[in-house]
């Protein structure tokens, strides 16, 4: 390593570190599979390359710690591959604990060795496996099941033998470069749309000759090109969310061991693709789901002898598109939430009235448990009962232009649904004028569309309502809430006469529905949208622009956001009671 500069070190060592970082994580994956017996008949073998190949490159750049580590774990798995030792609950937790030591060393900012006492600790445990009574056990692992031996898959594929499936080839590229490539690609959809709107105009000024119509034929061309562009670098940012979901498996292994509980984590749709911007951000609510669902939903295992259910509780992540979305169900077999239980802790932290709750459905009821600070927790843990479990859930999916929907049944379970637009970077939207301001609401949030008249405007506790059928919606002007009408006390726009015949676009958010008042529609277009930078036009309520081919700007509305502000602004107007809900 003499021979490489800083700058070169550095770089093979970033390479090294991506690429054991994923090998540590997919070897902890089969790890947790050969323990829950669902493992395959390669998962062994896997785990033997995985240890290898570490083994190797760590040697590579001179991390003696991580080669020792490495190759005292594939000593274990060539021992199990050739039945020399026997494979136990307890063997995996020693294993764990060695790759966890490999992956705090590589895995900081600078990438680092494992210290010389832990190797000596981590080589003698691993040592140890397959020595009757003699393996080293973690304060940390699951004792209510220690020496049961795992149940491996029946025969093993020699490492010489072809794989069974061809591989794929990938290349690595920085997501930087991804995004910049798409922020190109969103120019040209625009400098598209210019196009188009100036083929028209060429054949109203100049006669109908040859050159016209080759113009027109290349610009339908390239239409379909850029839109073909267009598709490809979405599908480029598009990861599969299994790469969420096989970080559960560790952390539902230590919950379910802190909690005394058996837990059987069952996962499905794991191919489901999305956005790679929303892989990150996911994690944590799926994971305050997964901790409410150990911790609370699930009961003990005598209590659910008791209840006539299995003593291993049932906890369910399954993921699937539905139409422009991605949807994620969490669901639990567990003793489900009591309706009656929640209002009664809305109604004592001060949340409801009592006269609320007894005129609230059961279903309402349920919603309360995303308000901050409400939970029916008999006592509080270290995971869970503090009340933020639920909120923290609601507003970090709302912040991605979700929602959240729970449906519970006492003593069956819990599921909570997450709906998540497929992609950040682009939506189809509908697009309307209100106070002579263009803008743009995501189509996935539009209801219905109705035509009304101010004769149809109907004022309800000070607050504007449309009756649509046998309901009243209450109505926000985009103008008002966003202070762009001067005739309401606003700033930014010209007096202008009220107009006779208006839209309503009824929205659904969550279980409310709303009316945003519109002066005209202008349609339907797919949006690249641009995120508003300067301080001068930030708003809650609004997810971003987007510029169309005539160059005009349009304002993308946040469909929740648009109903909190509406909500603030009649709550500033001195109303005390909760404005716009249905």
């Amino acid at each position: 390593m003499d021979d490489l500069t800083r700058a070169e070190l550095d770089q093979l060592l970033a390479v090294f570190r991506d690429q054991s970082l994923q090998i540590l994580e997919e070897m902890a994956t089969d790890l947790l599979a050969l323990e829950s017996s669902r493992a395959d008949a390669e998962a062994m073998t896997r785990l033997r390359r995985g240890a290898h190949t570490i083994k190797g490159d760590s040697a590579c750049v001179d991390l003696d710690g991580v080669t020792q580590v490495a190759h005292k774990i594939e000593d274990v798995f060539d021992a199990v591959l050739c039945g020399q030792i026997k494979f136990d609950r307890r063997s995996v937790d020693v294993i764990l604990n060695s790759l966890d030591a490999v992956k705090k060393a590589i895995g900081g900012a600078e990438v680092s060795d494992v210290a010389a006492e832990s190797v000596n600790e981590l080589v003698d445990a691993l040592i140890a496996i397959g020595k009757t009574g003699e393996t080293t056990v973690s304060a940390n692992s699951s004792d209510y099941h220690k020496g049961e031996l795992l149940q491996l898959p029946a025969s093993f594929r020699s490492e010489g033998e072809p794989p069974s499936k061809h591989r794929r080839g990938f290349v690595r590229v920085e997501a930087e470069k991804i995004d910049t490539l798409l922020n190109l690609a969103g120019e040209m959809v625009i400098a598209r749309s210019v196009m188009s709107q100036l083929g028209p105009e060429l054949e109203l000024a100049i006669p109908r000759n040859e050159m016209v119509d080759r113009f027109s034929g290349a610009s339908n061309q390239m239409g379909k090109l850029i839109a073909e562009l267009q598709k490809s670098v979405l599908k480029m940012r598009m990861v599969a969310i299994d790469h969420v979901f096989r970080r559960f498996a560790r952390p539902m292994r230590e919950l379910a061991a802190q909690c005394g509980k058996e837990v059987d984590l069952h996962i499905s749709g794991g191919e489901t693709e999305l956005d790679r911007a929303l892989v990150d951000i996911v994690y944590e609510p799926l994971l305050h789901l997964l901790r409410n669902a150990v911790d609370h939903g699930l009961e003990t295992m005598e209590d659910r002898r008791n209840a006539g259910k299995p003593e291993v509780g049932r906890i369910a992540m399954r993921a699937y598109h539905e139409g422009n979305q991605v949807v994620v169900e969490v669901s639990d077999d567990g003793r489900g939430i009591d309706p009656a239980a929640v209002k009664r802790k809305a109604v004592e932290v001060g949340a409801i009235t009592k006269q609320d709750a007894e005129r609230m459905t059961d279903e309402d009821a349920l919603e309360l448990i995303f308000l901050q600070g409400l939970s029916t927790a008999k006592e509080l843990t270290q995971l869970s009962g503090r009340g933020i479990g639920a909120a923290a859930v609601k507003a970090a999916i709302e912040q991605l232009r979700g929602t959240v929907a729970v449906k519970s049944e006492v003593g069956s379970g819990t599921c909570f649904t997450l709906r998540m637009p497929l992609t950040l970077a682009i939506i189809k939207a509908l697009l309307f004028t209100a106070s002579g301001q263009l803008f743009a609401l995501p189509l996935l949030a539009v209801s219905e569309i109705a035509r009304a008249e101010g004769s149809d405007i109907v004022h309800l506790d000070g607050i504007e309502n449309y009756r649509l059928r046998d309901r009243f919606i209450s109505l926000v002007r985009p103008g008002v809430v966003l202070s762009f009408d001067r005739r309401r006390g606003g700033s930014g726009a010209a007096l202008r006469r009220e107009p006779k015949h208006f839209f309503v676009v009824v929205l659904a958010t969550g279980d409310k529905k709303y009316g945003v008042v519109a002066d005209e529609l202008l349609g339907e277009q797919e949006l690249v949208i641009k995120p508003l930078d300067s301080r001068w036009v930030q708003n809650d309520a609004l997810a971003g622009a987007s510029v169309l081919g005539d160059g005009r700007v349009v304002l993308i509305m946040d469909a929740e956001m648009v109903f909190r502000k509406a909500i603030k602004y009649e709550r500033g107007k001195g109303n005390n009671r909760e404005a716009y809900a249905v």
